[in-house]
């Protein structure tokens, strides 16, 4: 596969598997919007695989808004046809650990096990992938689907409403950070094995669903606290207000993924959380 579309390229993820594609000799169009905004742009006649990362509403706000995710289903099914009319191979969707909702509290997250998603984001991202895997059926156009479903990613460029960059901005400065109770099962991923995971998922993976972490699984508080004594010692953990805020709109749900299927293919995680947490500390101190 050399022609790749990439749509939502500007993201967060996107940006950072087009750099990687781009690095490794694929030819990308890559585009900023969603499909329907980005119909004015020129797509090429042919390619051989789409990747698509564009999603509105991603925010807590967004997560619970009918119509944003309505429309996110809309537009992605849009781009499924395209990419149908481009011949594409394959059509890769960054889906969301919140799919499982509650589903297996407890429990390690396989993709083959129930899921309970619980905002509407998440039911969007499953309506989707179901309705994705109908419409290539019913074309016979053969195009290979690879949904994954994405654990918490952080690094570089993530939004600023993130656990991780409040951490990263707040701790240095000696201000209090108010956080939920943090005692659910986590995975964080360093954006650079992210980009990493889904190289390999692209390169190497059939059709299928496979669940996208580092399998470092730590209590939420932990991750926390680690990230606090890097940023600051050990008197940034008087900072950490826990049992402050209330949990986001997915609740608080385990995120214990096992990525048995994704490390089948080779794969294995670069950047510990540690290591992570310097690099990104370093990033925010240089500019």
């Amino acid at each position: 596969m050399k022609r790749v579309i990439v749509t939502g390229a500007t993201s967060f993820i996107g940006r950072a598997v087009t750099e990687k594609l781009r690095n490794t000799g694929y030819e990308v169009t890559a585009l900023r919007h969603s499909f329907e905004e980005a119909q004015q742009e020129c797509l090429p006649e042919k390619a051989d695989a789409w990747l698509h990362f564009a999603w509105a509403g991603v925010g807590s706000g967004g997560r619970e808004d009918k119509e944003i995710q309505q429309f996110n289903i809309n537009m992605s099914l849009a781009a499924v046809e395209k990419a149908i009319a481009c011949g594409c191979k394959k059509f890769i969707f960054s889906g969301s650990q919140a799919e499982y909702g509650h589903a297996q509290d407890g429990t390690m997250k396989k993709e083959a096990g129930g899921l309970l998603p619980v905002s509407e984001y998440a039911k969007a991202k499953t309506e989707f992938a179901e309705k994705a895997g109908e419409l290539i059926a019913a074309s016979g156009s053969g195009m290979e689907y690879i949904h994954m479903r994405i654990f918490s990613a952080y690094g570089p460029g993530d939004h600023e409403n993130s656990l991780i960059d409040m951490l990263v901005k707040k701790i240095p400065a000696g201000e209090d950070i108010s956080l939920g109770p943090c005692d659910q099962q986590w995975d964080y991923i360093y954006i650079d094995d992210l980009a990493e995971a889904i190289m390999t998922l692209f390169e190497k993976a059939g059709a299928g669903t496979y669940n996208i972490g580092s399998g470092d699984i730590r209590m939420l508080r932990e991750y926390v606290q680690a990230a606090a004594g890097i940023l600051g010692g050990p008197a940034a953990y008087e900072l950490l207000h826990f049992g402050v805020r209330p949990n986001n709109a997915e609740g608080a749900a385990d995120l214990s993924p096992d990525i048995s299927r994704l490390k089948s293919f080779g794969f294995t995680p670069g950047v510990s959380f540690e290591e992570g947490i310097r690099s990104l500390a370093a990033v925010r101190s240089s500019r």
